[in-house]
């Protein structure tokens, strides 16, 4: 079941859990209401690690032309 969420394929966010940008690959489902993305991240030279996490724990990154909010 898919859950409509902000989140866009292949995006790249912040990932609060890790403190690192992600990349978001696909909505996998849906655990206690809260929809679940399989992202994915670069780790030194290259490597890259695949993990699911909350739409929630995903913050998009600030573009770098735009305003900043206050």
């Amino acid at each position: 079941m898919k859950v409509k969420s902000s989140i866009e394929r292949g995006a790249q966010y912040l990932c609060t859990k890790v403190g690192d940008v992600v990349t978001a690959i696909e909505q996998i489902g849906v655990v206690k209401g809260l929809p679940m993305w399989e992202v994915e991240r670069l780790t030194g030279e290259g490597a890259r690690k695949r993990m699911i996490v909350p739409a929630r724990s995903l913050l998009p990154l600030q573009t770098a032309g735009a305003p900043s909010p206050g």
